[in-house]
């Protein structure tokens, strides 16, 4: 089993600054882990600009065409529909991924840069496809997410969805005296 532990220097501000990020740190899977992570931070944010990270963040298998993303091209119908009901006003889930996070704290991001961190299992690696594991700081066990590298050479997200399943709730906010 590897180890792996990789940096976001904060979040990115446009598409070009994820592009960026992406062609530096997708060169390996986990890489490809932490653009995912940092396009859904986006999209928690702003999902205008996280629908154009989305698409540049995952494979081309889970894009159809459309004027929403990049290129004539955008996250799939369905992957949309799973963020809106899975994610929609719930960015604890996604800041759960960024080591430092906690439910006492309300998933509140500490000051960047973030740290993620994860796993590969042996055999989990076939030629351009890898499933690797990221830790949530709200749930027991990581979480599995399939990458696939592309002709560039990049590692493109393919499955993600347990990573937009719940995770601990986040604290309450104290009572105002």
């Amino acid at each position: 089993m590897r180890e792996w532990t990789i940096e976001l220097p904060g979040l990115p501000s446009s598409v070009d600054e994820l592009v960026a990020l992406r062609d530096r740190l997708a060169t390996t899977p986990e890489g490809g882990v932490a653009i995912l992570v940092a396009a859904l931070l986006v999209w928690g944010k702003d999902p205008k600009l996280g629908v154009q990270c989305l698409t540049v963040a995952i494979e081309q298998a889970q894009l159809a065409d459309g004027p929403d993303g990049v290129k004539g091209k955008q996250p799939s119908r369905i992957v949309l529909q799973n963020l809106k009901d899975r994610l929609a006003g719930k960015p604890h889930i996604v800041h759960s991924l960024v080591q430092g996070t906690s439910p006492q704290t309300g998933y509140a991001l500490p000051p960047p840069p973030w740290r993620l961190s994860g796993r590969e299992q042996p055999g989990d690696a076939r030629g351009d496809k890898m499933k690797t594991f990221i830790r949530s700081t709200g749930a027991d066990t990581p979480r599995p997410v399939h990458v696939v590298k592309n002709d560039k050479g990049l590692w493109k997200a393919n499955n993600w969805s347990s990573i937009e399943v719940g995770v601990r709730a986040p604290a309450p906010p104290p009572d105002d005296i």
